[in-house]
This record gives C-alpha cells, sequence and structure tokens, in this order.
C-alpha cells in the first residue's frame, strides 16, 4: 500500500524527469513538449514518434496506481531465438524523493545507460514488470540494449 503522505507533487516529479531527460540528451523540443504540456514522446527504432493510445492508457493506470510519473518511452521490437516480443519502455521516476538520488546515480554512473523503467509487455502482457534497462542514445533516439 502507497503511504500518499509521503510521495512526491507531480510537478516536483515532472521537474525531476526533465532533468533526467537532458542528462538522457533526449531532444530540446520534446523535453518542452514534456515540461509545458505533459506529452510523451516514444524513441522508435530511428524515429521520435508520439505514444500509441493503447500504451498511454495503460501508462495512465500504472500511474495512477503507483504514482510513479512516466517522462519518455520506447518502442522495443526483440529477437530471443526462437521467440519475437514487443515492448513500450516506459522510463519514469519514483514517486519517493528518497529514490531519486539511486535512481540519478545509475543514470550518471554508467553513463546515462541504466536506467528504471515500466517495461509493457505487448506479446505476453503478464510479464509487464518494472526494473532497470540498459539503454544508449542514438543521435537523440534511446534504444534499448538490455
Amino acid at each position: 500500500m502507497i503511504d500518499t503522505d509521503e510521495i512526491e507533487s507531480y510537478e516536483s516529479m515532472k521537474e525531476e524527469a526533465c532533468s533526467r531527460m537532458a542528462y538522457l540528451r533526449l531532444p530540446p523540443k520534446v523535453i518542452e513538449a514534456f515540461r509545458n504540456n505533459s506529452i510523451l514522446k516514444c524513441s522508435d527504432g530511428i524515429a521520435m514518434v508520439d505514444v500509441p493510445e493503447n500504451i498511454l492508457n495503460e501508462i495512465k493506470d500504472w500511474e495512477n496506481k503507483y504514482h510513479n510519473t512516466v517522462y519518455h518511452v520506447i518502442h522495443c521490437n526483440g529477437i530471443y531465438e526462437p521467440y519475437t516480443f514487443e515492448t513500450y519502455e516506459c522510463l519514469c521516476v519514483s514517486c519517493y524523493r528518497d529514490d531519486w538520488n539511486y535512481e540519478r546515480n545509475t543514470i550518471e554512473a554508467n553513463r546515462g545507460t541504466w536506467i528504471m523503467s515500466h517495461s509493457i509487455n505487448v506479446t505476453v502482457p503478464e510479464y509487464t514488470e518494472s526494473g532497470s534497462i540498459l539503454i544508449v542514445n542514438m543521435h537523440g533516439i534511446l534504444k534499448r540494449i538490455g
């Protein structure tokens, strides 16, 4: 059960998210869209695209349940022989300020590669989970590599 007396405000989580987005070298227009209008964008292969409506709905449900804030999404299509899968990696800020230093240090210590994510598994929804993922920035587009 989440103690709502201890969680951070949406605005403070949003500012923390914007600082992470800048550290991860996301394009300024993506950061401004989130900062000014709470618009999420999705790194998808070689392009920055809108997040599909059904994924936005899942994100909203997860945010409402756990009070965390998603600030960017990475669309992944993976192959682990003989399986293929599709996920949406939802980069997020914890609702607890005490978690922020750990999350921030993980990003900075690894040059922005390990990051907290809520992984929506489209292929096998029951495998949807939260944890750390390994990412790289490829010309302003984030990609999951592990």
